[in-house]
């Protein structure tokens, strides 16, 4: 198992993964609030996280890997103040929470299997574990770093942070913090930077339970923290989130936590970087108007090359949404799917790739291992599927089948309807003799194949690196 590292946002470096029960790691990534559609932006967040994933079982390790979905608690501030999300949503659409949550996360589910994301080991709804919040915040009250008021059990963020006052993960001080938002304060809450782990007396909430101090609902921090604790333990191997998350969400799930239990929260934070739209600005709900993987296939493109245009570019760097850059994937996609639509059966059968592929072999995995470094994996598969037509030697099929392990474009789907759709005779005749003529840069009479080929049906679509792709018109 070779060396794999990432950048660790506690340590503001680059880091060894070192998991706590090798070859097991688990991953925990903050999941969807679901009172609207995911936007592209969300996506590539879970895109990266796909793509970790991935990379760490392409190294042999076993990823226990977590999803939480938010539906309750969520409020249209990232702290306390504002209406419930979900609710907002529910009595917009005369629905209940219930039916808002369930529809928004199964269109969620929907565009990551149509983006090939591998499920999560548990999608867990924050509604599913109210039961599991209550004892953690037990818990916390026990440590004497909560309190109880009218309005709610809340985190003495002050006696937590103590004297430094500084947070662990944001490295933001209290001062720093009021002087540079707005900061509501409740009248019974000791500071204006202690956070909610419990609403009470909030009569007109839709999503209610009983609890110890009363009935209410849940804040959202306390949600990741219980869920994560539940499933993988109570120190993480990996905690994955947007950058937006660093100063508010992950900073409070740290200091609840380790309140609580005395241990650390999570060994590695991972924070991956925006998507901005054509003004440069992040693409966010808050927007009113923002794009969907809809919006992308309605464009005449496949899901999977916004996948691969979130490849081309790394985790922790900001991506520009340029319908340029969309048809630049795209154009990849196509490049790699005709090289395995019109894979010889004897090079797919090959038990072991010609010796010039384990190069690419190794450096692809060597991109990959330093920080997610896609953009350069991208660059090394095309690289050799270019080299594969150079030397007229097709033999790389296992290689490219273990770029594809990250990659995730399904290329195997691919090479098997190639196969399905296998040309009659005399066509597979004109297509080998252009693909000579073209190699022998006879042009001419490379376009007069395309014509006979034209006048037999056939849709003829030339790519780069002598690539050619050719459809029956009535397919």
């Amino acid at each position: 198992m070779k060396p794999f590292y990432i950048y660790n946002t506690l340590s503001r470096s680059v880091e060894e993964l070192k998991p706590l029960n090798p070859p097991v790691v688990t991953l925990y990534s903050c999941g969807p609030t679901v009172y609207l559609p995911q936007h592209l932006g969300n996506l590539r967040t879970y895109i990266s996280w796909d793509f970790l994933r991935r990379t760490l079982e392409l190294n042999g390790y076993q990823v226990r890997h977590v999803i939480n979905v938010t539906d309750v608690g969520h409020m249209t501030s990232d702290e306390d103040e504002g209406e419930d999300k979900i609710e907002k949503t529910a009595r917009a659409e005369g629905k209940s929470p219930l039916e808002v949550a369930s529809f928004y996360l199964a269109m969620f589910q929907r565009d990551l299997a149509a983006l090939n994301q591998e499920q999560p080991m548990v999608w867990c709804r924050a509604t599913d574990h109210i039961g599991d919040m209550i004892v953690l915040i037990e818990r916390i009250v026990a440590a004497g770093m909560a309190y109880v008021t009218k309005s709610g059990v809340y985190f003495d963020v002050e006696k937590y942070r103590g004297a430094r006052r500084i947070g662990k993960l944001s490295r933001q001080s209290l001062d720093e913090q009021h002087a540079g938002q707005r900061l509501e304060h409740s009248p019974d809450k000791k500071s204006p930077h202690d956070f909610a782990l419990w609403v009470l007396n909030q009569p007109h909430h839709l999503m209610q339970w009983d609890s110890p101090w009363g009935r209410g609902y849940p804040g959202w921090h306390i949600e990741c923290s219980a869920m994560s604790m539940k499933y993988l333990g109570e120190t993480l191997d990996i905690h994955t989130g947007g950058m937006d998350h660093i100063p508010i969400h992950h900073e409070n799930e740290i200091a609840q936590s380790e309140s609580a239990t005395g241990r650390p929260f999570a060994r590695y934070f991972v924070h991956s970087a925006f998507l901005v739209g054509k003004s440069g600005s992040k693409i966010s709900k808050s927007a009113g108007k923002f794009p969907l993987l809809a919006d992308v296939t309605a464009a005449g493109l496949d899901p999977l090359a916004f996948r691969l245009f979130c490849f081309g570019a790394k985790y922790r760097s900001e991506l520009a949404l340029a319908d340029e850059g969309l048809r630049a994937a795209q154009s990849n996609l196509d490049y790699l799917r005709e090289f395995a639509r019109n894979l010889p059966a004897e090079a797919a059968a090959a038990t072991r790739d010609s010796e010039f592929a384990e190069e690419y072999r190794e450096r692809f995995l060597e991109a990959l291992n330093n920080d997610l470094n896609t953009p350069q994996a991208l660059a090394i598969a095309l690289e050799l599927v270019a080299e594969a037509y150079r030397r007229n030697d097709r033999t790389i099929w296992n290689t490219l089948m273990f770029f594809d392990r990250v990659l995730g474009i399904g290329l195997e789907k691919t090479r098997a309807a190639g196969q399905a759709a296998a040309f009659p005779p005399d066509i597979q005749a004109l297509i080998d003799e252009r693909a000579e003529a073209r190699k022998g840069r006879n042009f001419k009479r490379a376009d007069e194949l395309r014509a006979i080929l034209e006048a037999r049906g056939y849709e003829v679509k030339d790519g780069k690196g002598g690539a050619a792709t050719y459809l029956r018109r009535d397919a």
